[in-house]
C-alpha cells in the first residue's frame, strides 16, 4: 500500500483530498506545518472533527529566513505565498523520504488564490521544489499525471466551490474552516508589526506571538507592545522571559513590554502613552514601575 504524506490545513479542499485518498485505499498521514503566522489549533480541531489525526511540525526557523527574502516576493501585505507553499512542500518531501512515504499531496486548486494558486504561481512554485515528481494536487491534477490510481481525476479550478460542496455531502464532511483568514501575514496591521520586527532583527519566535496581543509602538532601536485588555496583559506576561516590562504601580492599566533598547526620552514617551491609555494624568510618570 502506498503511503502518502498530506499537507493539511483544516480547510475543505484539504479535508476532501485526504478523504479521497483514504477512501481509495492509500495510507495517508496528515501533517500541519506551524509558525506563529498560522498556528495549528484550528487545523487540529478540524482534523479531530473529521476523524483525521494531524501531526504538528514547527517550521519557524526555516520560515523566518525565507520571510526575510522570499524569491517571489510578497502579496498585498507580508505574505510570501509562493515561497511559503514551496517551503512546506519541500519540508514535507524531506520528511517523506526519511519516513518512506511515496508521495506528498496537497489540496491546492488552480485559480483559488490570487498569488500562489494560479498557473503562473504553480510554475514559479515548481521552480523552487526539490522533488516535484513526488507532489500531487488531488483536486487539481495535471492531465499527464498518473501518480495516483483508484481515484477519480479532478481538474477543479476557480474560486467557486460547487463541486467541492457536492463532494463534501457525498463524503459526509460538514466541519471545515473558512476559505480565507488562516494566515496572519495577510493582515495589514499584523504585517506592519511583523515587518518592523524583521527590520530591527527581532526574530525570536515568541515575539511574533506577542504582537498579536496589543498595540504596537516603534522606536529607534526598539519597540513596545502595549496590552489593550487584561487578557492581552496576561498573554504578554506569560510569553515574556527577561524583557523589560512597565506597568502602573498596583497592576492597574496596560502592560508595556519592551523589545530592544529605548532611550530615556523614548521611555518617557512610552510612560505617557501608558498613562493616556489608563486615563491618568501624564504627569504621573512616577507611578509607573518595571515589573
Amino acid at each position: 500500500m502506498q503511503r502518502i504524506l498530506h499537507l493539511f490545513s483544516g480547510g475543505l479542499d484539504s479535508i476532501l483530498s485526504y478523504k479521497l485518498l483514504e477512501n481509495a485505499g492509500y495510507e495517508v498521514e496528515a501533517v500541519y506545518f506551524e509558525t506563529p503566522f498560522f498556528p495549528s489549533s484550528q487545523a487540529i480541531d478540524y482534523g479531530i472533527k473529521n476523524s483525521i489525526k494531524v501531526r504538528k511540525v514547527n517550521i519557524f526557523k526555516e520560515y523566518i529566513e525565507m520571510l526575510k527574502r522570499p524569491k517571489y516576493g510578497y502579496g498585498k501585505n507580508l505574505n510570501p505565498c509562493i515561497d511559503c507553499k514551496a517551503l512546506m512542500i519541500n519540508t514535507a518531501c524531506r520528511l517523506a523520504l526519511k519516513e518512506n512515504f511515496s508521495l506528498v499531496s496537497t489540496g491546492e486548486v488552480l485559480g483559488q488564490r490570487p498569488m500562489s494558486q494560479t498557473l503562473a504561481g504553480f510554475q514559479k512554485q515548481k521552480k523552487l521544489l526539490e522533488h516535484p515528481e513526488m507532489v500531487v494536487r488531488v483536486l487539481s491534477r495535471e492531465k499527464n499525471e498518473n501518480l495516483l490510481k483508484n481515484i477519480e481525476r479532478f481538474e477543479i479550478s476557480g474560486r467557486e466551490r460547487i463541486l467541492q460542496m457536492k463532494l463534501s455531502v457525498k463524503l459526509e464532511i460538514s466541519h471545515y474552516s473558512t476559505p480565507s483568514g488562516g494566515c496572519f501575514l495577510t493582515y495589514k496591521e499584523f504585517s506592519a508589526k511583523a515587518r518592523s520586527l524583521l527590520n530591527k532583527n527581532f526574530t525570536e519566535e515568541k515575539y511574533f506571538y506577542m504582537i498579536k496581543n496589543g498595540r504596537f509602538r516603534e522606536y529607534s532601536n526598539g519597540v513596545a507592545i502595549i496590552g489593550r485588555s487584561e487578557n492581552d496583559n496576561d498573554n504578554l506576561l506569560k510569553t515574556r522571559t527577561d524583557e523589560k516590562t512597565l506597568q502602573i504601580v498596583g497592576g492597574k492599566g496596560p502592560v508595556a513590554l519592551i523589545l530592544g533598547v529605548l532611550s530615556k526620552e523614548e521611555e518617557e514617551d512610552l510612560k505617557e502613552v501608558l498613562l493616556k491609555y489608563s486615563k491618568r494624568d501624564v504627569n504621573e510618570k512616577d507611578s509607573i514601575r518595571s515589573i
